[in-house]
């Protein structure tokens, strides 16, 4: 077993998903593993992985962060397992969906009838005061600020929840690749994909003519991009980036898959709430 961890750590960190905890890493658990991969934020379990140790030994693992997933098989697997293996991943592959399906149905569930019942977010809220926002779309919970991950037909999937210093939290095992927080304005004009809720709140003043969604990070803007551009054929799609490298870097790539344009602040180092509200 000792070798075959170590072998899976190994071919996982060669594509960039490094376990802070290897030993949160088992074979043959019942239900997916997640854990916390080197560089992303406390606290956040992105990482997952499931696998067996035996006949053969096989499992996929990924991260939920970036939508990488990988296959897995030791180096010493023998010719004569290949096709059992392949049998086993698409096995898992079947049993991660389906888990994955019943656990995110649940979240939305629980998320629907959340939102709902909550009051409008006030705009004194810390976090909006911080920031120079009107909280567009938003409720509040406490002092929390609510915000509905949904698709483009309105139905909510999850929620990403803001604290008054800035933290964010996306609800537990919930939905994100392809889906939006909708901040508003007009549906006939421009559709602005940026990737915060702040950002997004920013430019719906800036840009009033035109429609904003926020991608809740930089890695979700393609699948965003291609969602919204399946939805609208012919609209013009605009990628509004934060000027950093992976915001440049996963904003250009979303304006290619859709023949979008590009819409990044003229300084480096600033998003599009740093740049329209540091004179206000």
């Amino acid at each position: 077993m000792t070798d075959l961890l170590t072998q899976l750590l190994a071919d996982m960190a060669s594509v960039g998903i490094v376990p802070t905890d290897p030993g949160a890493i088992q074979f043959d658990s019942r239900e997916i593993i997640r854990f916390h991969v080197a560089g992303d934020k406390p606290g956040t379990r992105n990482g997952w992985w499931k696998g067996y140790s035996d006949h053969p030994p096989a499992g996929i693992f990924g991260s939920w962060k970036t939508g990488a997933k990988h296959a897995w098989r030791p180096d010493q697997l023998e010719d004569a397992h290949c096709g059992p293996w392949r049998d086993r991943i698409e096995a898992l592959k079947r049993q991660r969906e389906a888990e994955m399906f019943c656990a995110q149905a649940e979240v939305a569930d629980r998320a629907r009838r959340r939102f709902m019942a909550l009051p409008e977010a006030l705009e004194d809220h810390p976090y909006c005061h911080k920031k120079r926002i009107t909280p567009y779309g938003a409720r509040q919970d406490g002092n929390l600020l609510v915000l509905a991950i949904q698709d483009w037909q309105g139905v909510i999937h999850s929620l990403q929840t803001i604290t008054p210093s800035g933290r964010k939290m996306m609800a537990k095992g919930g939905r994100k690749k392809g889906l939006h927080i909708h901040v508003g304005g007009n549906p006939g004009g421009r559709l602005l994909i940026c990737e915060g809720y702040a950002t997004g709140c920013s430019l719906a003043d800036a840009y009033q003519d035109d429609e904003i969604i926020a991608a809740i990070d930089a890695y979700n803007m393609r699948p965003v991009a291609l969602a919204s551009r399946a939805r609208f054929p012919e609209r013009e799609i605009v990628l509004a980036a934060d000027h950093d490298e992976t915001g440049i870097r996963c904003a250009t790539a979303a304006a290619k898959a859709v023949h979008g344009t590009l819409l990044i602040p003229p300084e480096p180092g600033l998003d599009w709430n740093d740049y329209l509200t540091r004179g206000a």
